[in-house]
């Protein structure tokens, strides 16, 4: 029995605890139970476990436990310990921990500690994805260790890099150094994987041999051997190449790994492309190049060596500097000075504070600067700062400058930490998670901040949701994808005594909510998802897709074996070719980067598939189109893994993915100008896609001026070129025509330089960083320098002093005045707009013209705002300014912001700033503005989510949205919709459902149904347009410039979303897509439905008299002796359709027609022989003034694509094409309009048919184009007319009104065999010229006309008399334009078939 005993309590012992009354508890998180060595060189392990100790009194010490003073003590008897020990690989150690207080109360726990490493002969492999190339990852495979546990480290390799998936899935990326240096015909890639130094596990995977042909050639240097800026802003070196593969592998070495650099490819055609790279700088001095390409063997070969002997670029320091404190009022500052630079060159300035988080300032000229030039000045910088500090100093570090703050400027006092007492984590949408940090401290929480994977994360005043400060809610959205955690990240939380708490990462933190651990959220997939094995059926609505000069917009269709496991996942869908890539600042050689695109699929359950929209880009390089599929971070599906039937093919006869370049600079000086001006005469050129817009930004060598150029096709010099090729003067006026002072000698240097094209490339220099740039330097690598052809001093314009020779003004301009609209001001309330109004003086030279001081905004954390001021009124001496600034929510909340400007600059080279405490010097009270009040239950929208025109959901961000329960939506024309909000609604989100497909933008408010009055801000949404109407163009000879498309008087007019018709819906999937704008067919398919298809047929003849063709068309089985048909069936029924232009009319402003003037005699040209023109000349009764109307008829034979009015139009086979012009017409009124009428008319020579119906409809185009169409059909046959909304008038493209006047014209009487329509063409009052381009096809409909069709006209035995065609006939005779469209089709044979066919060729014959 005795033993029985002894037996129990040994094994109450080891199982944790006995009763006492202390309890103790292990809330280490299972998977820490079991240590690893963190790294493969570690010889152990660093083991951590976390006891928590109930029922005690006080806190207590325990041997071997540490107090945790960083977690929360929820009550008096809790505490938690932890307790740290080292053991050795394959060590294990038990751990008795015994609790003693004064009352010899006892409390017992028996911990066992373990470190092990991965035994890799218990490992398995199973290949995933063999080694394969793709644009974004490179060299890559999958594989699955199987056996090697999650908790386990990273196993380590120098030659590749190790991502771990998850369920012991890992994606190796094979660097440059291994691929490059692989064996000729290698089939199998081997990889040492190092757990530890004893494990080793060998993976190889196969690798399939592309047998690349790769030839370099025409090798250009272009090489600007100064470094600047970390060398990324230097020239570059160009080659070309030709390749028998879509994706040549090229590499460039310099000096030694990691330092490898990828070429990007620019333009050419396909097997000829030109590519470029960027020399970086690593080093000053000698530096080698290397340049890799494939054999046919798949090792590698060098192509090109070159060293370029880079010098440094002198940077002199700031010089020396001092402190002063602020406290004469409840708003304390600082104030930081400097002995300038001996030397600025418009270098970045950066400063940081207190903290390496502190992200400081990122900015140029004018910040800082308070008096001098760019050879002799000063700064000065002023910040709030808290009156007290727990920490003894702080350093201030700015560009090489250091200052210590130290508490002999505030009151040092001790300070608890603050705590993070829970934190939320959830997916809202996508891969995004709404993260809620509840934390509380009882001197104010300044922010929270969270290190992962080296990014930086800080939450401050911005993110505050709910309560304060002291005891509030901080939320944030959070990337689960990009931002997952590969590492353990650290959380740490700062308080307004700047005392820092940090966190455990991946260990419990809060006794209330032990099972918490302070990790951010990320994408997690379960263990039985193998997408690779599962996807299927992917399919695209367009293959083989041209994107010759066009952006495309496609959908991507797929779906996956074992379909439970996918239907709920965020699947993100990317664009992965070279051009998508450097859209999003894609970079992989010295850190794997880019910004994602994500595109969402969504699951369609009716067809049991995904899909995704997306636009395919313009002129990339052609073969297949890249993409990937992203499920969690590293878990991405490459489509160059999968077989040939699931690629996106694409054909391109241009590559052009860059922006434009300058191929010439010349120097231009006043000789040249003709006055006194200064600058350069720049040649632009951009061969395939053509300048779009840009601009250039100069600076003055001696006081920093700025001069910014706007660069488009429109400010070219009058006659050098069009937007392909063209020169642009950059004109910098040297003297201040306000004044005499004259000019000062000094260099003007090119600083920036952005150029646009017409598809969105850009092509950037900077002479240094900018703020956007800093935050992620390596991605400039991605663009192209576009002045990497010129000379690096063709940037430097110098005039001298024989050209300006005024003295330099050392007299610096003064601030005479400085107020604010409010020095108070609540940071979450609607109105945090506050305006700054100031006037300097400069009395010996005057203000420099055109030069804006900008206003600086700084809060304790060192968060800054820049605003460039207006300038109001400017005298030869003085000058006024306004800025208006809306506050950014939260911005400066608790201890408010302080205030600066600078950059006043006058016309003898000097310059000067005022921070915070020189603005209060001359008087001012608006140097600080006061922030403590902070509204938390105001409703403010900051962003959303996107949205197409296909309508949908939307996630709106901001704050306050836990009041509300009402959103207000107005769409386009005043249409407002108001719905409920009841679920999916955090304080910083909410879901709105629902939204309706619209073209246009429209306007969310949110507000509560309680409190009407707390309205949010009206926030405004442009949804992305997609329109799928490709059709596959005719073949083109190489694109020869065109002129710029007129600009646009906006607004114009969009067609208004249309339910889908037809049964199927839209023909069914062959024959249509449905959108929220109707149905899209699919070609041959037309119309409404996609129920009609495009007839073929020979061209016709052309009359040489007027306008009209005659068209006739075989039967199929008719017994007509023309046609060669059986004499045994009944002839064929002609369908005949007449397409006329009938007159101008002048329509009042109430739109009465008050003229009418019919078109009757053309004189014709003939163009080619698709193509014939006709004229006519007018006289306007009463007026002088002749009327010139030009009709350009012409025939397509093929399907293609034209452009008209900034449109590009589809035209169908057998269709003809209208273009009208009239010149300048004599309106009676300047409130009257102009009206081109025409006419359509269908007549059949069928008479016995008794089961024969025609129609009539008019409406809305439902493919994109935003026009109008009519339609006439009998039986099955159609005439079909687009007439656009938009028109060419007086050179600018405007909205037009398409009207039916069938009830006030004198149309025939329609019935089952005629039907005839009226159509106007509304044009605006103009001046000079108008142009219009209608145009009509033919159809075969697969439903006959019926009872249902639109104005239907249905009898039996009903006939077209003899007075109705004599009517049609005499009503075409005073018709100036006629098209005959003949259409013969077999059914009943009758007489009157010859008859009305003689018939009509003498009506036609007369008129001519």
């Amino acid at each position: 029995m005795k033993l029985f005993y002894l037996f129990c309590f040994i094994l109450l012992l080891n199982i944790g605890f006995i009763k006492s009354e202390f309890i103790l508890t292990d809330i280490t998180p299972n998977n820490k139970l079991i240590s690893y060595p963190q790294y493969a060189t570690s010889t152990g392990c660093g083991i951590y476990r976390f006891i928590l100790v109930s029922n005690a009194t006080q806190q207590t010490n325990i041997d071997q436990l540490v107090p945790a003073s960083f977690f929360q003590v929820s009550n008096s008897d809790t505490v938690l310990y932890y307790y740290y020990d080292f053991l050795n690989i394959g060590q294990t150690k038990n751990v008795i921990f015994t609790v003693n207080d004064n009352n010899q109360t006892n409390g017992y726990l028996n911990i066992s500690l373990i470190c092990k490493e991965v035994d890799v002969s218990l490992v398995t492999i199973d290949i995933i994805q063999e080694v394969t190339w793709s644009q974004n990852l490179k060299y890559s495979s999958i594989v699955i260790l199987n056996g090697v546990p999650e908790e386990s480290p990273m196993p380590e390799n120098d030659l590749v890099t190790i991502n771990r998936m998850g369920n012991s899935q890992y994606q190796i990326v094979y660097k440059e150094i291994y691929y490059t240096n692989i064996s000729p015909n290698s089939t199998i890639w081997d990889i040492d994987l190092k757990f530890t130094s004893n494990q080793v596990l060998k993976v190889s995977v196969p690798f399939n041999l592309s047998n690349p042909i790769v030839l370099i050639s025409d090798i250009e240097q272009h090489i600007w051997s100064v470094i600047q800026y970390q060398g990324l802003f230097g020239g570059g070196i160009v080659f070309s190449l030709n390749s028998s593969i879509q994706r040549p592998v090229l590499s460039v070495l310099t000096i030694a790994s990691p330092y490898y650099l990828t070429p990007i490819p620019m333009s050419g055609t396909k097997g000829n492309i030109k590519y470029y790279f960027n020399p970086l700088a690593v080093r000053v001095g000698g530096q080698p190049f290397t340049l890799y390409s494939q054999n046919e063997d798949n090792s590698f070969k060098i192509d090109f060596n070159t060293t370029i002997d880079f010098k440094s670029k002198t940077s002199n320091p700031l010089g020396p500097s001092s402190v002063s404190y602020d406290n004469t009022t409840t708003s304390t500052f600082i104030t930081v000075k400097f002995s300038g630079y001996n030397t600025y060159d418009f270098k970045t300035l950066v400063c940081n504070f207190k903290s390496m988080f502190d992200r400081g300032f990122n900015y140029d000229f004018p910040f800082g600067f308070i008096n001098g030039n760019n050879y002799n000045n000063q700064m000065s910088i002023s910040t709030p700062i808290s009156s007290k500090s727990f920490q003894p100093k702080f350093t201030w570090a700015c560009d090489g400058s250091f200052v210590d703050v130290g508490d002999n400027l505030y009151e040092r006092v001790d300070a608890n930490k603050g705590k993070i007492t829970s934190v939320e984590k959830i997916n809202i949408y996508g891969f995004s998670f709404l993260v809620i940090f509840k934390a509380e401290d009882d001197y104010g929480i300044k922010y929270i901040d969270d290190i992962v994977n080296s990014n930086y994360l800080r939450f401050g005043s911005q993110n505050l949701v709910s309560g304060n400060n002291y005891n509030g809610i901080w939320e944030y959205i959070h990337d689960g994808v990009n931002l997952g955690s590969d590492l353990q990240n650290s959380v740490s939380i700062n308080n307004e005594l700047d005392f820092d708490n940090g966190y455990f990462p991946t260990y419990p933190f809060s006794i209330t909510n032990p099972d918490q651990i302070l990790v951010l959220p990320e994408i997690k997939l379960n263990s039985s998802l193998n997408y690779y094995k599962d996807i299927k059926d992917i399919s695209f609505l367009y293959n083989n897709v041209h994107v010759t000069n066009q952006s495309v917009d496609n959908i991507m269709y797929f779906t996956f074996d074992n379909i439970e496991n996918y239907k709920n996942l965020a699947i993100g869908f990317s664009l992965t070719d070279p051009k998508s890539l450097k859209d999003n600042y894609y970079h992989s050689d010295l850190a794997m980067q880019y910004n994602h695109n994500y595109i969402f699929a969504k699951w369609d359950e009716s067809n049991g598939r995904f899909s995704v929209m997306f636009k395919m880009p313009a002129n990339t390089v052609p073969g297949v189109q890249d993409w990937t599929l992203t499920f969690a971070k590293y878990n991405t599906l490459i489509n160059t893994a999968l077989p040939d039937e699931y690629q996106l093919k694409i054909i391109s006869e241009n590559i052009d993915i860059v922006g434009p370049v300058v191929t010439k600079m010349v120097k231009q000086m006043p000789s040249d100008f003709g006055t006194l001006n200064a600058g350069w005469l720049l040649t632009i050129e951009d061969e395939t896609n053509g300048l779009l817009d840009g601009f250039v930004l100069v600076r003055g060598g001696v006081d920093s001026s700025l001069y910014n150029f706007s660069i488009s096709p429109s400010t070219s010099v009058k006659g050098s070129g069009d937007k392909w090729k063209a020169d642009y003067l950059i004109s910098i006026p040297l003297q201040d025509p306000l004044n005499n002072y004259g000019c000062i000698a000094q260099d003007y240097i090119i600083v920036y330089v952005k150029l646009i094209d017409s598809f969105g490339n850009i092509n950037k220099y900077m002479a240094f960083g900018d703020t956007e740039d800093l935050a992620s330097p390596l991605s400039v690598l991605s663009l192209v320098n576009p002045l990497y052809l010129l000379p690096f001093d063709s940037l430097r314009l110098s005039v001298d002093n024989t050209t300006c020779s005024t003295a330099l003004d050392a007299t610096a301009p003064t601030l005479i005045s400085f107020t604010a609209s409010k020095t108070s001001i609540d940071v979450g309330s609607q109105d945090r707009t506050i305006t700054f109004n100031f006037k300097a003086q400069d009395l010996e030279s005057g203000l420099k013209e055109n030069q804006y001081p900008a206003i600086y905004l700084i809060d304790e954390n060192l968060g800054s705002l820049e605003f460039f001021s207006k300038n109001v009124s400017r005298t030869n001496t003085d000058a006024e300014y306004t800025c208006t600034i809306e506050i950014p929510v939260g911005f400066g909340y608790p201890l408010g912001f302080t205030v600066s400007v600078y950059g006043f600059i006058n016309n003898g080279g000097y310059y000067s700033g005022f921070s915070s405490d020189l603005i209060k010097s001359i008087g001012s009270n608006a140097w600080f503005i006061k922030t403590d009040q902070f509204s938390m239950d105001i409703p403010i929208i900051k962003s959303s989510t996107g949205i197409t025109n296909q309508g949908g959901d939307i996630w709106i961000h901001g704050r306050g949205f836990s009041f509300v329960d009402t959103v207000s939506i107005t769409y386009s024309g005043s249409i407002v919709e108001t719905k409920s909000i009841t679920t999916n609604k955090y304080n910083s989100a909410v879901l709105i459902p629902a939204i309706k497909p619209t073209n246009q933008s429209f306007t969310i408010e949110v507000f509560s149904s309680s409190q009407p009055t707390k309205k949010s801000n009206t926030f405004t949404i442009t949804p992305e347009l997609y329109y799928f109407n490709y059709t596959d163009p005719v073949p083109t000879q190489p694109p020869t410039p065109t002129p710029t498309s007129p600009p646009t008087k906006s607004p114009l007019p969009t067609n208004p979303p249309q339910k889908c018709s037809g049964n199927p819906q839209c023909g069914g999937e062959k024959q249509g897509v449905c959108t929220i704008n109707g149905c899209v067919c699919i070609s041959p398919y037309y119309g409404k439905d996609c129920s009609s298809k495009l007839i073929e047929v020979v061209p016709p003849k052309t009359n040489i008299s007027n306008p009209s063709i005659e068209i006739p068309i075989p039967g199929d089985n008719g017994g007509s002796s023309t046609t060669g048909g059986d004499p045994n069936l009944p002839p064929q029924i002609i369908y005949k359709s007449l397409i006329s232009i009938v007159s101008l009319r002048e329509l009042d402003f109430d739109g009465n027609a008050i003229k009418n003037i019919p078109l009757r005699e053309w004189t014709f040209t003939e163009i080619n022989s698709n193509t014939s023109r006709y004229d006519t000349t007018v006289s306007i009764e009463g007026k002088n003034e002749k009327v010139n109307v030009t009709t350009t008829m012409q025939w397509f034979s093929k399907s293609s694509t034209v452009s008209f009015a900034g449109q590009q139009l589809t035209m169908n086979p057998s269709t003809i094409k209208f273009n009208v012009d009239i010149t300048n017409y004599p309106f009676s009124s300047a409130l009257n309009q102009l009206q081109l009428v025409m006419s359509a008319t269908l007549i059949s020579s069928g008479t016995n048919n008794d089961d024969i119906c025609s129609s009539k409809s008019f409406g809305n185009t439902t493919n994109g184009d935003d026009s109008n169409f009519i339609k006439l059909q009998i039986d099955d046959h159609s005439v079909y007319g687009r007439f656009l909304k938009r028109a060419i008038v007086d050179g600018l493209v405007v909205s037009v009104d398409n009207v039916l006047l069938d009830d006030s014209m004198n149309t025939i009487e329609s019935n089952t065999h005629a039907q005839q329509s009226y159509i106007g063409i509304t044009i605006p009052h103009y001046n000079n010229l108008i142009s219009i381009d209608p145009d009509f096809s033919l159809l075969i409909d697969q439903h006959p006309a019926s009872e249902s069709s639109d104005n239907s006209i249905c009898s039996k035995k009903s006939g077209l008399t003899k007075g109705q065609i004599a009517g049609i006939a005499i009503g075409a005779a005073g018709f100036a334009s006629v098209i005959v469209v003949s259409i013969v089709y077999s059914v009943h044979k009758t007489k009157k078939n010859k008859q009305l066919s003689a018939s009509l060729s003498k009506k036609l014959a007369s008129m001519n």
